[in-house]
């Protein structure tokens, strides 16, 4: 009994020293233009601040973004509440970004990016395959929690009102409903 007692605390201690991290991935908010490097239109601040309510309470301790002012911005209420410094990295270094989040994880983390970024983020991470991030898609959460150098397949939710079109309707209208005739 002593022997199991003993194994069983010492795989408590194991677990404790693991590093289980959840990394939030989001592409940055609704742009003003299409120019070279826009800041984020009203719409796009609206969404920062929701994303900042909505992580508020997740346990960030690190916040990545780009070079693009847009990424940054995006991030921006989050950091200020948290009173994080985001970390900045080049988009295209995807590489030194996932070996960050799966190595050197000291807790949760946001990664504010693109719509081309994020799906080779989660790939890198082998993490399973985002499909396409449509051009007026903003509000994809893609969770994925990391531990030991390992990745778990991705989830998706969704977060804040989202902008945009709407998707079409593949159903066809419905036809109207007559209703039947009073007597009187």
């Amino acid at each position: 009994m002593r022997t199991l007692l003993s194994v069983l605390l010492f795989c408590q201690v194991v677990m404790a020293q693991q590093s289980v991290t959840t990394v939030f991935l989001v592409r940055h908010a609704e742009k003003t233009s299409g120019s070279a490097d826009p800041g984020l239109s009203p719409a796009g601040l609206k969404r920062a601040d929701c994303l900042a309510n909505t992580l508020k309470d997740a346990g960030i301790k690190n916040i990545y973004v780009t070079e693009a002012k847009r990424t940054q911005q995006t991030a921006d209420p989050l950091a200020r509440k948290l009173k994080i410094t985001p970390s900045m990295m080049k988009a295209e270094d995807s590489a030194k970004l996932v070996r960050n989040l799966l190595y050197t994880g000291n807790g949760n983390t946001l990664v504010v990016g693109h719509s081309d970024t994020l799906p080779v983020i989660v790939a890198r991470l082998k993490s399973g395959t985002v499909p396409p991030i449509g051009e007026n898609e903003y509000d994809r959460l893609i969770m994925i929690t990391t531990m030991e150098g390992s990745a778990t397949p991705f989830v998706t939710i969704h977060y804040c009102e989202a902008s945009g079109p709407p998707a079409p309707s593949t159903k066809p209208p419905a036809a109207p409903v007559k209703s039947p005739a009073k007597k009187h």
